[in-house]
Order: structure tokens, then sequence, then C-alpha cells
């Protein structure tokens, strides 16, 4: 991304956050190549590739209900819905959310409170490398409580900044991603965290996916994500994903079903 930014790490519980984060952090999302509909051989590569880590369940009855938050240019949404899920998603700009909802045939909303009256009744809610755009994650993962039902999972997939693939390629690194990449959580951290803030049953699974290879060397390279050796790094990648599979990781939580109270 065009300009400078610094990550700094706290010295008391050693999370990773962007110094500041701009005022203007939207205007960092135009042409995000996340949110636009997806090339054949963009698609064809997800298919066999990249989408086979997502968790992607069936259905377990027609009022199954699954809310994507962040969905991106909405394959997941759609695959879901295929799946036999009632699918919501959310994404947090106004205009792209109702232009995606009318593509996809999938209600989007952009203000999580639209989602109020249903309230403790969505089964599952996934944050497909979301988390880490998020410059509220406390209100975030308040909300995506409110919305669960109790016993319902929550699936966070995210960039693993601990991980050999990171510490290989530095600040070089596909997915380190400032500005719109706002904080970088390990896998305790984030583990704790979500359990601070009333998850419970956290479980956690590396992702070894070939993007970041691919990605990282075109950024080492070209010092920006190019298709010239995007493409070509995809099989290096696979290769590389093989031995270092520490690249990403998905950690599974779920809400209590019930919350002790304590007697007074």
């Amino acid at each position: 991304m065009p300009g400078r930014f610094a990550y700094v790490r706290c010295t008391g519980c050693k999370l990773v956050q962007l110094e500041r984060t701009p005022a203007d952090l939207g205007r960092y999302y135009k042409g995000y190549g996340r949110h636009q509909p997806e090339s054949l051989p963009y698609a064809i590569f997800r298919r066999l590739i990249t989408g086979t880590y997502y968790v992607m369940p069936r259905a377990s009855g027609p009022s199954s209900r699954l809310l994507d938050y962040g969905c991106g240019n909405g394959w997941y949404v759609k695959a879901m819905k295929q799946r036999g899920w009632d699918v919501y998603g959310y994404e947090f700009d106004p205009k792209f959310a109702r232009a995606l909802s009318a593509r996809v045939g999938v209600p989007v909303v952009s203000n999580i409170s639209e989602l109020d009256s249903m309230a403790g009744s969505f089964d599952l809610i996934t944050m497909n490398f979301v988390f880490e755009h998020l410059d509220r994650p406390v209100e975030a993962m308040a909300s995506v409580l409110r919305l669960l039902r109790p016993g319902g999972e929550v699936v966070l997939a995210v960039p693993n900044l601990d991980g050999r693939e990171a510490k290989a390629f530095g600040r070089r690194w596909f997915h380190l991603d400032p500005p719109r990449h706002i904080v970088h959580f390990n896998k305790k951290q984030l583990c704790q965290f979500l359990t601070d803030h009333g998850f419970s049953n956290p479980k956690v699974k590396d992702l070894p996916m070939a993007t970041g290879f691919a990605g990282s060397l075109s950024y080492l390279v070209f010092g920006h994500l190019h298709p010239a050796l995007w493409y070509p790094g995809i099989l290096p990648g696979l290769l590389w994903a093989l031995f270092v599979r520490d690249g990403l990781f998905r950690v599974t939580v779920s809400k209590p079903s019930s919350v002790f109270q304590p007697e007074h």
C-alpha cells in the first residue's frame, strides 16, 4: 500500500498492532482484491487450493443460521447457502454491502445492529481473515457473542505473525498488509482474548496455505502483488507449505450454554 506504516509491540502482553490507524482507513479498501468478483483462473485456484482451508459444514436443518462477518466478494456465503444454511453476511461499507447482496442473493448488512432482532439465533459465525482488520475487536466480539446462540460456534482464521513464514520474509511478508491489518494476535494471545470475552473451548489449527509464500515472493521482487509472480509462485508455495505449516491459523470457540452465576 502507498505510504509508510509502523507496527509496535506492547512491552507487557507482546501484542503487535499498528502504531497509528489512518483516519481515512476506508480509502485503503478501494479496489481491494478480496472485494472484487473472482476471475475464472482465481475461482479455479480457490476451489482447488485456498477454499479447502475454509470450514464448510453442511447445515443440520433448514433453520440452521450462519453469519459470515466480513464476507468479501461473497463466494463463501453463496457456497454456504448451497449447503443448506440460512445465510447472512456483514460488511462495514453500506454501498458495497448493498451491491454485494444484490449480486450474491444473500442478505448483507452494513450495521451489525441490524441483526439485533436475531440475537441468540446464529449457530455459526465465521470470520475468515477478518479479525486482523478490526480496529475495535472488543466491541466486535461482544456483538458476535450476543448474536450467537448458546452452544454456537465462532471460527476465526488469521495470519500468524509468530510463524516461520512471517519470520522468513520479514517486512515483505504478504500477510502483514498494513494498514488494513491493524492487529496481529499470536495463538496464545487470541485464545486468551476470546476466553476473556466470554467464549470457551478454544481449538487451534494451523493453515498451511500456499498464498503466503507466493505473495511474499511477489512483494520481495516487485514490492507489491504482481500476477507475473503470484501464479507461478503457487507451485513452490505448495511445496513450502508441506514443511512450513504455520503461516496462518484458525481458532474455533463456542458460546457457553449457560453462564455460571456465583452465589452471594
